[in-house]
């Protein structure tokens, strides 16, 4: 039987299951983009809680006139619902928003599934599992897909589009178009990958950051201010895990293992992590907080910065995004735009890669392998066929990009 297939243009109607942290600020993106939105949670208390999230988040848009429609006419166009059938009912594209557990997911999409259309396509907004995966669940896999925005999704620019095994060529065009409908700036993954393109860069680099200071190599914060002030990062790495909170940095590191990425975890934050000390949310973390939940920005002094090689922090996460190109699952002009839109780098991983130089990476690269014997450290191919034609970055003419002489 053949599968209905969906326009565009034909879309009226977005469910988004779940309306936490996540699901409320994206029922808000598709109300604001002019659709009628199904919010669907577990009971009328939290769906209520959420609706006052809403209000608050739209009339401040409209007091910075980020939004020219009346709040209450935004808000008008949002149905929230404790009922699975009315969510799905005469629906068009669905975007789940439930806690980061796999069977949860898969049970949610066999639900809507079922009752959805048959041209629906259903999108999950997970950071860490696999489409394929949830996709089997559903007798429609080549209509799910991955839509994996920033938090938070009303303020963040970035959406990670992923193509799950047996996701059409349609079904990512559509998804594409509407993350711009949103106002949003996609990146695509074509390969269903562990941490797609984001968390797998900031796995790299982290856990490099961790294991400098585990090995006596450079305190804490001569690492954020070499982060801060020479890789021009917006936050010290060991400042943003306290802002994210450690428990949120285990869990996403323990899913990426599990799906079989290469890394040796640095003990130091998993004994953060077993002692409570999760960051600004518990008091303390890897700086310590006048309270729980009491952010003051660490003191990091500028004469700290260059303690420790910058290269060394960034050149895991170039290698791992050597990877991703050469693997054909994501584009250098996407992974630039995903670490510049999603992290605050003020210079795209590669763009940096050509300012260093691909042989001082790759150098950098040999150095921690030939120390560790770990083969996450082996340089990608990719940067060796660079350096062996020359290609070097800024200095040759030739990178990852080109340059004029």
């Amino acid at each position: 039987m053949k599968k209905l297939s969906l326009k565009f243009e034909e879309i009226k109607k977005i469910t988004v299951i779940g309306s936490g942290t996540m699901g409320h600020g994206i029922a808000q993106l598709a109300a604001m983009a002019g659709y009628t939105v199904s919010m669907l949670d577990v009971s009328e208390d939290i769906l209520k809680n959420a609706m006052g999230k809403i209000s608050w988040s739209l009339g401040k848009f409209y007091e910075k006139k980020v939004i020219q429609e009346k709040p209450e006419d935004v808000l008008k166009r949002i149905h929230p619902t404790t009922n699975f059938a009315e969510a799905a009912e005469n629906v068009d594209f669905v975007i789940e928003a439930v806690p980061e557990d796999i069977e949860l997911k898969k049970k949610v999409f066999n639900e809507m599934d079922k009752l959805a259309p048959q041209k629906a396509i259903l999108a999950t907004n997970t950071s860490t599992l696999p489409i394929t995966e949830i996709a089997k669940a559903t007798k429609r896999e080549e209509k799910v897909i991955g839509m994996h925005f920033s938090n938070p999704p009303q303020l963040m620019p970035l959406v990670e589009v992923i193509k799950g095994e047996k996701t059409s060529d349609e079904t990512l065009d559509i998804t594409v178009k509407l993350s711009r409908k949103f106002g949003k700036e996609p990146v695509i993954v074509y390969k269903d990958v562990p941490g797609f393109i984001g968390n797998r860069l900031n796995a790299r680099v982290f856990n490099e950051a961790a294991w400098i200071v585990y090995n006596g190599e450079a305190s804490i914060a001569e690492v954020d201010a070499t982060a801060r002030y020479l890789l021009g990062f917006p936050m010290g790495l060991f400042e943003l895990s306290d802002f994210i909170g450690l428990d949120v940095g285990a869990l996403a590191s323990k899913a990426l293992l599990e799906r079989g990425f290469n890394m040796h975890p640095c003990p130091l934050s998993r004994e953060k992590f077993e002692k409570g000390e999760l960051g600004v949310k518990s008091g303390k973390g890897y700086y310590t907080y006048p309270g729980p939940g009491k952010y003051v920005k660490p003191e990091i002094p500028k004469e700290l910065a260059g303690k420790v090689d910058p290269v060394r922090i960034i050149a895991p996460a170039i290698n791992e995004a050597a990877w991703l190109i050469r693997n054909g699952i994501a584009s250098k002009e996407d992974i630039d735009k995903g670490m510049k839109l999603g992290m605050g780098y003020p210079k795209g991983p590669l763009e940096m890669a050509d300012e260093y130089g691909i042989d001082k990476i790759v150098e950098v690269l040999e150095k921690r392998k030939a120390e560790t014997g770990w083969d996450e450290y082996e340089p990608d191919p990719l940067l060796r066929e660079m350096v062996k034609k020359g290609e070097l970055g800024k200095k040759t003419g030739k990178g990852f990009y080109e340059y004029k002489k």
